[in-house]
Parts: structure tokens; C-alpha cells; sequence
């Protein structure tokens, strides 16, 4: 990128709370917009009460972790466990099935994760500053296209000094 391109572009001003967080949902207690249509002794489908009570849920039904012989929390126990829901659900209104997100693991060409090609940030400082002044020290010249361009990874011996 040029430096006539850079100092042209500047970014767009972070003014609320949802440019910083991403989407936020604000928090409504009005009972006349609650969307649920359920009245005391609806019945559910098996698939809505599955969801809703998975077998172990039932099986713990009352008993926190002080009751189990184990130890381990139940969903009657106020942990980040319990509290906090792993379904694989990416916002509050989505239903989730299956395990966390963030454990959910794919195989990544090195170019989609950016080390396909070009130059990593200290590089690209090397050769455009940001305040247009040389970022070397003194007595090291800057690398040159041929050295950035090469085979070698960067921890290498091509840029330590050689014995004597």
C-alpha cells in the first residue's frame, strides 16, 4: 500500500455501544411483548422436552453437587457450568444443538489463516512506516526484496553475522 492511499483513508469513528460489541439485544420486560404463547399445562412435543430436559437432567432432577456421590454440579447448581450454555447456540434467540463453538475444529489451508504469502506486520513496517521514518537501527539496511523473497524461514542463519 502507498502512502498516498494510507493517509487518504481514515477509519470510521467507533460512536456506540454496537459498533464496539458487535449486535447487542437490549433487555425488554414488558409482558406485552412476550412472544411465548404457553398457558400452566400446555403439553410439548418429545422433541421441544428433550431439548428442554436431556435424560441426565431428569435423573439429577432436585440434587445439587453435594448430593451427588461424585461431586460434579447438576444443573441445579448456580456454577458457570450450569450457567453459562455451551449448546453451540451463537445468539440468545438461536436454539444450539451439539457442543461449544469454539471447540468445533476444521482443517485451514496456510493461505486462509494468513501465512500463504506477503509480508507480516513487522515486515510491512520495515519497508512502509506508518510515520514514513526508516524503522532499522543503525548499521542494518532494511531487507531487501530478494531476502524477503526467500526459501529460508526467518529464524534461520541468513541474518546472523558469520565466525570467524
Amino acid at each position: 500500500m502507498n502512502k498516498a492511499k494510507r493517509k487518504s483513508r481514515t477509519p470510521a469513528e467507533i460512536d456506540n455501544i454496537e459498533d464496539r460489541m458487535g449486535s447487542v439485544t437490549p433487555l425488554n420486560f414488558d409482558q406485552e411483548t412476550d412472544e411465548r404463547q404457553e398457558n400452566v399445562g400446555d403439553v410439548h412435543s418429545k422433541n421441544e422436552l428433550d431439548d428442554d430436559f436431556p435424560p441426565e437432567r431428569v435423573q439429577e432432577a432436585g440434587r445439587t453437587s453435594g448430593e451427588m456421590p461424585d461431586g460434579h454440579t447438576t444443573m441445579d447448581d448456580l456454577t458457570p457450568e450450569t450457567l453459562i450454555q455451551e449448546d453451540g447456540a451463537r445468539s440468545p434467540t438461536e436454539r444450539g444443538h451439539g457442543g461449544p463453538m469454539d471447540k468445533d475444529l476444521s482443517i485451514t489451508s496456510a493461505d486462509r489463516i494468513g501465512a500463504g504469502g506477503g509480508l507480516d506486520e513487522a515486515e510491512q513496517a520495515q519497508v512502509d512506516p506508518l510515520d514514513g521514518k526508516p524503522w532499522h537501527t543503525k548499521g542494518e539496511d532494511p531487507l531487501s526484496d530478494e531476502e524477503l523473497e526467500g526459501d529460508a524461514p526467518l529464524d534461520s542463519g541468513r541474518y546472523k553475522k558469520p565466525r570467524r
